[in-house]
């Protein structure tokens, strides 16, 4: 299969644009050769998987736009709605993910298992660049309708979103802590703010910069 006639034909890539999510002052340098959009400290980057085809992904720069004569607008409505269809998104409690040795923090003395009912994450099926759950204002909304609260948001890594009502906990502070416990590799790290989703108003702000 020619690899550059696939990746050149718009109908092609079209299904196979994805959102990622990366800290933008982190990697600016490499960003700028992209394709993004900024929201709030991070970027919003568009991601091909070529897996299908038996090479390499690649993400989108701006030469591409012009080989496939679209705007950024197309590309990234395209990446929203492979990202966030409704067999790729998932939305669990945080016991159901983590392994049980980091359940319990010696250091705090805090139990997650005590509180799987509180921290959920929402992710991909695959658990691989899930955190693009962030800019899902539809399962967002979902969630804190079935928790009847607005809710913080944890960028724990950029495979997945922590979330927590916020008439639950208050101490923020803590939550920040939990995720940095979880020892977050380099090349994972998303950032240190949290987010808030207020359900009345859907739109996600940052509650509380780093």
């Amino acid at each position: 299969m020619n690899e550059v006639r696939v990746i050149n034909t718009w109908a092609n890539v079209k299904g196979k644009l994805f959102l990622r999510l990366t800290n933008y002052d982190r990697n600016r340098s490499d960003i700028e050769k992209k394709v993004y959009v900024k929201f709030f400290d991070l970027a919003i980057l568009l991601y091909c998987d070529c897996r299908e085809w038996g090479f390499e992904g690649f993400y989108v720069n701006k030469k591409q736009l012009l080989v496939w004569n679209q705007n950024i607008k197309n590309i990234f409505a395209a990446a929203l709605e492979n990202t966030f269809c409704r067999n790729n998104t998932f939305v669990t409690h945080i016991t159901n993910l983590l392994p049980s040795g980091l359940i319990h923090s010696e250091e705090d003395e805090t139990d997650i298992a005590d509180m799987d009912n509180l921290i959920m994450v929402l992710t991909n099926k695959a658990v691989h660049f899930g955190a693009a759950m962030l800019l899902n204002l539809h399962e967002l909304k979902k969630l804190a309708d079935q928790l009847d609260s607005d809710l913080y948001l944890l960028p724990s890594s950029v495979h997945e979103i922590l979330a927590i009502c916020t008439d639950q906990h208050e101490d923020v502070s803590f939550l920040t802590n939990a995720v940095n416990y979880y020892e977050v590799k380099p090349e994972d790290y998303l950032s240190d703010n949290v987010y808030y989703f207020d359900r009345e108003k859907c739109e996600v702000t940052i509650a509380v910069p780093a």
